[in-house]
């Protein structure tokens, strides 16, 4: 299996759009032949705009969404969603400030079509377990009718709680009500992925969720939530942590982007390739340093595999992590730099599907501004 990169050139009519793109710890979404951004930093601590950026993705045109003056605040790790059955964008937390205090718990959403963003407070008087932390550089995804919501940093610490708030048209009334789930197996952690992937035979995605950070790079253990059963599995890599080249190594503010539809492998047995996890923090910036530093980051790529011949009692799904060889599209192509603190997605209706990730830091503590479109062979 390969991933096979290309670099999107980006042009823009809007004075310094372009230039504005150089970031990190921002999000992304990808609907039809568009990608969406929106927070992220240019200098340490300080978000740099509340605008929603549009990229085109076959022609590289950069502009601002239209919007009302009414929108959610600049902010860093944040998290942006989609759900296509409302047209809509979904983005909550986040923090706001040089002292990175967290951001509120309202949800915002933006309509596709009304061009309006619209905000929804969380309910007061929930109880102290029941609560939902106000926080940042957590994991949000949409699977089904149900918005997730992840780990992260909140004032003081890590989380491994796991809330939902239903999505329907009867539901998503102001004030928002979060359900509390089964927390996901510690330690806490911030800059984790929780993706949604389609298992072969099932009627209902899993939410996987690989490393994070939780004062040092965690990794060696896939965990998975089952939202059906609305329980927590782990899976024990094979191998000892960090030793096998033929396994990913630790990581953290990296990007697990499903895969959808699952590409089905070539060899019989290997089953069907379901996400693809990518780059991110090998080890943190120096202490003295902290969120003013660059860590040391990840260049490789992994496909996550559900395959009949990984299958055990200990393993139900048959996952397993697989290196992805990565080259440039043509003679002169280039690949991705290493990086993380970055933001990705799967575009599905792009030449018949690619994974795009924008902006990042770099090792030498270089906001990122590019744009890659990365398509699978087998």
């Amino acid at each position: 299996m390969r991933l096979v990169w290309s670099q999107l050139r980006l042009k823009s009519t809007v004075d310094a759009a372009v230039h504005a793109l150089r970031r990190s710890s921002n999000s992304l979404v990808v609907v039809g032949d568009k990608a969406y951004i929106y927070g992220g930093e240019q200098t340490p601590r300080v978000p740099v705009d509340n605008e929603l950026w549009v990229i085109g993705l076959e022609d590289g045109s950069v502009s601002p969404a239209p919007t009302s003056m009414l929108r959610p605040s600049a902010r860093v790790g944040t998290y942006l969603t989609y759900k296509p059955e409302t047209a809509s964008l979904y983005i909550w937390g986040g923090r706001e400030s040089k002292e990175m205090t967290p951001c509120n718990s309202e949800l915002w959403t933006y309509g596709l079509v009304s061009g309006q963003w619209q905000k929804y407070a969380t309910a007061a008087g929930v109880s102290a377990e029941d609560k939902v932390e106000d926080r940042s550089y957590h994991a949000m995804f949409i699977a089904g009718n149900n918005l997730y919501l992840h780990a992260g940093c909140p004032a003081q610490g890590r989380l491994a709680t796991l809330h939902s708030v239903s999505l329907s048209s009867s539901s998503l009334s102001p004030p928002l009500t979060w359900s509390p789930l089964s927390a996901g197996p510690g330690p806490g952690r911030g800059g984790t992925v929780l993706c949604p992937v389609a298992v072969p035979g099932s009627s209902q995605p899993l939410l996987v969720r690989y490393g994070g950070f939780a004062g040092h790079e965690l990794g060696g253990t896939l965990d998975y939530f089952n939202p059906a059963r609305g329980t927590w599995g782990s899976v024990a890599l094979p191998g000892s942590e960090g030793s096998d080249p033929g396994l990913p190594l630790p990581r953290s503010v990296h990007a697990l982007v499903p895969v959808c539809p699952p590409v089905s492998a070539s060899a019989p047995g290997h089953g069907h390739l379901i996400a693809i996890m990518l780059f991110g923090e090998r080890g943190p910036a120096p202490a003295h340093l902290g969120h003013m530093g660059a860590g040391q980051f990840h260049r490789d790529a992994w496909a996550l595999m559900c395959a009949p011949s990984a299958v055990t009692a200990a393993n139900e799904h048959g996952f397993v992590f697989a290196e992805l060889k990565q080259e440039g599209e043509g003679e002169d192509g280039g690949v991705p730099e290493a990086r993380g603190w970055f933001a990705a997605d799967w575009a599905q209706g792009i030449r018949g599907g690619r994974v795009v990730i924008q902006g990042g830091l770099n090792d030498e503590n270089n906001r990122l501004g590019d744009v890659w479109l990365g398509k699978i062979e087998i």
